[in-house]
Parts: structure tokens; C-alpha cells; sequence
């Protein structure tokens, strides 16, 4: 997605509301201990979880994804370790509680990170095949080289994007494809 695009404006934007929502939510309650008044057994749901430490756990990765986010720090790993508070804060406002003010968090929640995860989902194509081989993160960049470069079939079209990206990555690339060396 390139800057000419309006859509690029609107990910960005809802890329650092939900990082802003998530920072002052995890700090508010780090600070102060504030956990909203939630009635019924929702908040005997959030009383358990606080009792086993885990609302708190989720508070402070809250403060760590938020972070990620505002600031665009490994924003995909930020939404995707937040994504399974996201559907526990999403069912537990509009399915448990549904009072006005949770029908209101739980959707936006699921909104919010639901859109920024298909906005930035491109970047886990290399994870979306039907078989992967083990390959560790230190060789994380061989996940982008097409398997067809490795074995020599690649039509026009995809030599000249790969010639691209190499050109982007070093800018002396193009020398070293037009003189073979």
C-alpha cells in the first residue's frame, strides 16, 4: 500500500487509535488499578481472572502491544498477540455483559484489530502455505525468495520483479544481473 493511497491514511490512523486505546488502557489500570465496573457474572469472570493473575497479564501486554503499535514496532506481532483478548473482551461485552458501554468496547475491539490484521495480513504469505519446512528466524529472509528463482523457472514477468527487489535491497544489483557478475 503506497502514501497516494486514502487507505493507506485510514490504517495508519486506526493502526494508532487501537495502539493508543491498548497504551492507555494497560497504564491507566498499572497506575491505578482501575478495572471498569462490570456487572453480573462478567465481572465475576474478570474477578476470577484477576484473582489468578491473568487480567493483570493481559493488562500489561496490553501497555507492550499498544506501545507496539503507536509507535509501528513489529505492528502484525503486536496484533496478533493481542488478538486472543480481543475475542475474550469481544464475547464478554456483547455476548456476557451487553450493557451499552460493553456493547460498545467489545465490537470496537474486534473491529479495530480485525481490520489492522487483514490490512497487514500480507506479510504472513510466506507463513500461508499449504506445507512449510522448518526454517529458523536468523533465515527468516529466505521465506520471500520465490522457489521458483531456486530452481531457474521463472517466466519474464517474475524475473523482473525479482530484479526489482534486489535493485531496491542493492541498489548495485542491476549491475551485477547485466554483466552476470
Amino acid at each position: 500500500m503506497t502514501s497516494a493511497s486514502p487507505w493507506y491514511y485510514v490504517i495508519h490512523w486506526l493502526r494508532l487509535y487501537f495502539g493508543a486505546h491498548l497504551l492507555f488502557s494497560g497504564v491507566r489500570y498499572a497506575l491505578t488499578g482501575y478495572v471498569p465496573e462490570i456487572p453480573g457474572i462478567g465481572g465475576e469472570w474478570v474477578q476470577a481472572n484477576a484473582n489468578i493473575y491473568l487480567y493483570q497479564m493481559i493488562k500489561y501486554l496490553e501497555i507492550l502491544t499498544g506501545a507496539m503499535l503507536l509507535f509501528n514496532r513489529f505492528p502484525l506481532l503486536a496484533l496478533i498477540l493481542e488478538f486472543p483478548a480481543t475475542i475474550n473482551i469481544f464475547w464478554l461485552n456483547t455476548f456476557i455483559v451487553a450493557t451499552p458501554r460493553q456493547l460498545f468496547t467489545g465490537p470496537q475491539e474486534l473491529f479495530l484489530n480485525g481490520v489492522l490484521l487483514l490490512a497487514y495480513s500480507g506479510w504472513m504469505y510466506g507463513a500461508l502455505k499449504p506445507k512449510l519446512e522448518p526454517l529458523w528466524v536468523w533465515d527468516g529472509a529466505k521465506a520471500y525468495k520465490p522457489a521458483a528463482l531456486e530452481r531457474g523457472a521463472l517466466d519474464a514477468r517474475d524475473q523482473e520483479l525479482v530484479a526489482m527487489s534486489e535493485n531496491v535491497r542493492n541498489p548495485d544489483a542491476h549491475a551485477v544481473l547485466s554483466t552476470g557478475r
